[in-house]
């Protein structure tokens, strides 16, 4: 058997998150397609295991799997004919053979998430399945300040949806930052300039750009946090002084927090790993 991980993008507005759906056969996921497309490539039945179980309508710019095959193809003839073979929402970066060892998940040691709002008004029509679009002005001072808490190693309870399984949750955010980009930093890497603007005039389709890395997320967390800081953005009762998320985060009280951002404006961005025993690699 050889070892393969796969380094995906997807756009999730069709599809029912990450993992198959045991008890909804019938919902689309993205783990379920890459399944079926590598059947149908190699005949082989497999399992592939994501770095992480992206909800319904999230997206990934980079996410990361892996699976076991006797395929005797090459990494860069599986990376064309998957690509060929998935619906096009679901692109294959690079395929590449790994040490048997390789767990996309255990072998974590960051993980970054994104997440996009827009205050403009106009709102872009062209941004609705991506962005989450706010119907007042986001002070974005005051959501950097209430971010800035955030950072470092807390119990984040908070910003926990309830009935996750972890057993933990205690978690170290290493970077956290709020940015007003241009248009065309939204599908940017974290390695690419992003594009800020330094004016006080923005182009049509601006951006407001939540990015947070950390050693790992409880459920729903990157989410709720983004929730929590448009109402800071706003000015929400109970949320006009951003040094409250202070507050909100010693209370590990998931009522104390904002809500629940919707999905459709979260991405996960990038992954990191420990130096694995890499066999080849071919980039497209």
């Amino acid at each position: 058997m050889r070892r393969f991980k796969l380094e995906i993008c997807y756009d999730g507005s069709n599809y029912s998150g990450w993992q198959i759906q045991k008890k909804q056969p019938k919902v689309r996921t993205i783990q379920e397609e890459i399944e079926k497309a590598i059947l149908q490539i190699t005949g082989e039945t497999v399992s592939i295991i994501g770095s992480g179980r992206t909800d319904a309508g999230v997206h990934a710019l980079y996410q990361v799997a892996a699976f076991s095959a006797k395929t005797e193809l090459s990494t860069s003839t599986l990376t064309r004919a998957l690509n060929a073979t998935l619906p096009r929402d679901i692109r294959i970066w690079q395929t590449t053979e790994v040490s048997e060892h390789f767990h996309p998940i255990f072998d974590i040691i960051r993980k970054r998430y994104r997440y996009l709002f827009s205050d403009q008004q106009p709102f872009l029509p062209f941004y609705r399945p991506y962005v989450w679009h706010q119907t007042k002005p986001l002070d974005l001072e005051a959501m950097q300040t209430a971010a800035s808490f955030l950072q470092g190693t807390h119990d984040f309870r908070s910003f926990e949806t309830q009935g996750s399984p972890r057993q933990s949750s205690i978690r170290t955010i290493f970077d956290i930052s709020v940015e007003r980009i241009a248009s065309g930093a939204l599908w940017s890497f974290p390695n690419q300039p992003i594009n800020r603007s330094d004016s006080l005039s923005f182009p049509i389709g601006s951006l407001i750009a939540l990015e947070i890395e950390a050693d790992g997320f409880l459920y729903n967390m990157v989410r709720a946090i983004a929730g929590t800081l448009a109402r800071f953005g706003q000015k929400h009762s109970g949320f006009e002084n951003p040094n409250e998320m202070k507050s909100i985060l010693d209370a590990v009280d998931r009522q104390r927090a904002g809500p629940t951002a919707p999905p459709f404006g979260l991405y996960m961005i990038h992954v990191a790993y420990e130096a694995s025993t890499q066999i080849d690699s071919v980039t497209i």
